[in-house]
């Protein structure tokens, strides 16, 4: 159905205010919407991508501690905020992923929390932990948080915005079913936007704070490194993000690159996988132009995000999500918090161990992380074990039948014995197989149940699968 600018953006307004929305949050929509309706998709131009120069623009995170020592003066300017608005539904939660449980009976939450508590005990000093909460998630976890009694002077929650789906023809708010999944979140870029307009980074900056560390509340290696916090503060650095070098298993990930207008160098830009033109997608994945990938672990100095954001030409490259939902072509806008590396001049890419990467997106990271090959330390970082290391082993590959194990419900039925995967370098999973008894799986092993009904892995009468394929 045709609708004019002026009709689409009228049922957008009133569609936002009716949530509670603000008039410059809802302008700020509006004129993303705008771009769309003039052709912008968010795909960039490839001939604009530049590479990163390895020795301005980034820093091996061995020099920073080999430089910058730990400071308590330097740490107690720092806030850690964490993204917390996922439900996990692409692991079938329809409740926050924080609050499942990762190591030791401890949800993803109390570990984070864990994390603040020892930095508040070793240095004597009250870091804050901010969520950014969804509408979705925050009611519970906030529950969870006084469960386990976790206290700070400030508040530890803050709500992200919510954004209407639009019509993919006429882009005005579609009418669903479920007046829920008539919304959806504008990505994480929403937390800049958010911070200035509730007030709190005011309210940061006033308490004497000038650096937040931002992370993914599914990625609990993101732990506060002091060394990282000296290193910016003593040279100035606006924004950091850490990145990670990159393996054929990464196949997603955004990466920061240098954008080039007439071949010369205009300023830095994240790309996201989604922003990638499909004829360059091979080499967007690839191990060529891309060496590293974002972590979306973000180190920001408040006041000169402040100065941008005051300054009204604050800017996110625009990321134009598809969907399909109840058969109606429908559009996403979103935006991603470390695209706002070009509002800054003052840049530096971390190059950090995969230590501090281990999210957590489907059910196979959720094994990897719950088994052996990964260990809770004492400041409660959850990192590659020891022994794995030992070993000489990367990143376990893990693939499950999506049929029996996508769903948290589903996985846990047939999960009832972790797998030992401290010597595992792979594991496939084909058909529905029950891990009733613990084993220990080395080297690269194929698990296969043919036929369509359950099998149990004590079937096999092995405590040792190695370097195998094994039929039921």
């Amino acid at each position: 159905m045709s609708i004019s600018k002026e009709a689409a953006d009228k049922l957008i307004t009133e569609k936002m205010k009716s949530e509670g929305l603000s008039d410059a949050f809802i302008n700020d929509f509006l004129e993303k919407v705008d771009q769309v309706r003039k052709g912008e998709t968010g795909i960039v131009k490839w001939e604009t991508v530049g590479d990163l120069d390895p020795k301005t623009d980034e820093i091996d995170l061995k020099k920073i501690h080999e430089n910058f020592q730990e400071s308590q003066a330097n740490l107690a300017k720092l806030v850690v905020i964490k993204l917390n608005g996922g439900l996990g539904t692409s692991m079938g939660l329809e409740k926050a992923k924080s609050l499942i449980p990762i190591k030791e009976g401890k949800s993803f939450l109390a570990v984070m929390a864990a994390q603040i508590e020892h930095i508040r005990k070793k240095y004597h000093i009250e870091v804050p932990l901010l969520l950014m909460d969804s509408y979705n998630t925050q009611k519970d976890s906030q529950e969870e948080l006084k469960k386990i009694g976790f206290k700070q002077k400030i508040g530890t929650s803050f709500l992200q915005h919510k954004v209407p789906r639009l019509d993919k023809i006429n882009l005005s708010p579609v009418s669903l079913t479920s007046a829920k999944d008539e919304w959806c979140p504008p990505g994480h870029g929403d937390i800049h936007f958010t911070l200035i307009e509730t007030g709190i980074l005011d309210q940061l900056i006033d308490m004497g704070y000038e650096l937040a560390f931002l992370s993914n509340g599914d990625n609990l290696g993101a732990t506060v490194d002091s060394h990282i916090v000296s290193y910016l503060l003593s040279e100035g650095i606006d924004f950091a993000m850490e990145m990670t070098p990159k393996t054929l298993a990464d196949k997603k990930g955004g990466a920061i690159y240098r954008k080039l207008v007439d071949g010369k160098f205009q300023r830095y830009e994240l790309l996201e996988t989604a922003q990638v033109p499909l004829e360059n997608e091979h080499e967007f994945s690839g191990l060529g132009k891309f060496r590293t990938f974002s972590t979306n672990n973000l180190w920001i100095n408040l006041r000169s995000l402040r100065d941008r954001l005051r300054e009204g030409h604050f800017s996110l490259s625009l990321i134009v999500n598809p969907k399909k939902v109840e058969g109606k072509e429908i559009l996403q806008l979103e935006t991603a918090m470390g695209s706002a590396v070009g509002n800054f001049s003052k840049f530096k890419g971390i190059i950090i161990p995969r230590d501090r990467f281990a999210p957590v997106k489907k059910t196979e990271d959720y094994l990897i992380r719950r088994s052996d090959a990964y260990t809770l330390n004492e400041d409660y970082s959850l990192t590659m074990s020891k022994a794995r290391k030992a070993n000489g082993l990367g990143e376990v590959l893990v693939n499950l039948d999506e049929r029996y194990y996508k769903k948290i419900t589903d996985f846990d039925s047939l999960f009832k014995a972790y797998p030992s995967l401290v010597e595992c370098e792979e594991l496939n999973v084909e058909g529905e197989i029950e891990f009733d008894v613990a084993v220990k799986i080395i080297g690269k092993v194929k698990l296969i149940n043919a036929s369509n009904s359950l099998k149990k892995l004590s079937e096999l009468k092995l405590e040792k699968l190695e370097n195998n394929t094994y039929r039921f």
